[in-house]
């Protein structure tokens, strides 16, 4: 009897020792387990903490390497409605999607905006927004005569101002000295007929200053407007391309309209249409007729008859903004033969 009472006290102490031990390796189980919870907690945080951060570095990589330019830039306000025209296109490495565009008039300090435009450009491409594409936007009770500032805002939350850069700084001082239309002596094209009423090869035509003596020629003269206002600048009929020939005659090829394949379109009298070079913009003139069409119809006009270097000149008349404006441009020199 007194060995089964000492067995069962024996038990008793045994008992409550693998308790103890039991206790302490569930305790440290639920210890571990706790602490690799928020180890892997932290592991996360941390990958999506770093992938956020690498995410806004990206995006103000892409934000920076947003890059558009734009050419041939003129605005058109038309009963409270601004129409921009511009060509853009997207110079830069990334992809470009405009969100909204902004207009305001700097003068009367007056907003507007356009946040349904939705234009999406990829990298190189061009978009045309001149003439009858232009972009509308909407500002109430606005004059005519203010002047305009733009410029959009794209998906990535970038301020991309329009404007035409002109790379010469120098070319704004140039302007006020000698005049706003300046000519590419480079760019010089003449051409011959098709027709009595159709150029050839119209607008290549040919290049150099090399002109036939004798022949049937119309010129084509390629000028930039650079006004230091940033005013569009008007051309009328009584614009010519002025040649001193041998002997001193002169030779007036007068300004004329042509359509892209070359035809003739200001024939009769009167029939001239003015021709507009917006701010920053390039346009080729074409001068072709021996009378000015404002004044007489259309008549072909032959070069100078003799083998001989002649000086020749532009003389421009029309408007600059809404006032009067006149340009006398010495050109370059041709060889007749």
């Amino acid at each position: 009897m007194s060995q089964l009472l000492l067995h069962k006290k024996t038990f008793r102490k045994n008992s409550k020792g693998v308790s103890g031990i039991l206790a302490t390796i569930f305790m440290v189980i639920i210890v571990l387990f706790l602490y690799s919870q928020v180890y892997i907690f932290t592991q996360n945080e941390d990958a999506r903490f770093e992938a956020g951060v690498r995410e806004a570095n990206q995006l103000d990589i892409d934000v920076d390497q947003e890059k558009l330019t734009f050419s041939n830039l003129n605005y058109v306000i038309e009963e409270d409605t601004v129409h921009v025209q511009t060509k853009v296109t997207n110079e830069g490495p990334v992809s470009v999607e405009i969100a909204t565009l902004w207009v305001v008039d700097i003068v009367a300090q007056k907003y507007g905006y356009n946040d349904t435009i939705n234009l999406y450009l990829k990298v190189g491409e061009t978009l045309d927004f001149t003439g009858s594409n232009a972009l509308l936007v909407s500002i109430e009770d606005l004059p005519s005569s203010n002047k305009i500032a733009s410029w959009f805002v794209t998906s990535r939350g970038n301020r991309i101002s329009i404007e035409t850069h002109i790379q010469n700084i120098v070319v704004a001082n140039v302007a006020q000295g000698i005049g706003a239309l300046a000519l590419d002596l480079d760019i010089f094209r003449h051409f011959t007929y098709e027709t009595t009423d159709k150029l050839a090869n119209f607008p290549t035509g040919t290049s150099g200053f090399d002109v036939p003596e004798g022949e049937y020629i119309g010129f084509g003269c390629y000028l930039t407007n650079y006004d230091p206002q940033e005013r569009a600048i008007t051309i009328d009929s009584h614009s010519l391309f002025f040649q001193i020939g041998p002997g001193g005659a002169e030779y007036s090829f007068y300004i004329i309209n042509v359509a892209t394949n070359g035809s003739i379109l200001s024939m009769d009298v009167g029939t001239f249409t003015d021709i507009t070079i917006n701010y920053g913009e390039e346009k080729m003139l074409v001068f072709a007729s021996d009378k000015d069409i404002g004044l007489g119809a259309f008549s072909r006009l032959k070069t100078a008859i003799a083998v001989d270097t002649v000086a020749t000149f532009v003389l421009l008349h029309g408007t600059i903004g809404s006032t009067p404006f006149a340009q006398n441009i010495p050109y370059v020199s041709l060889y007749y033969n």
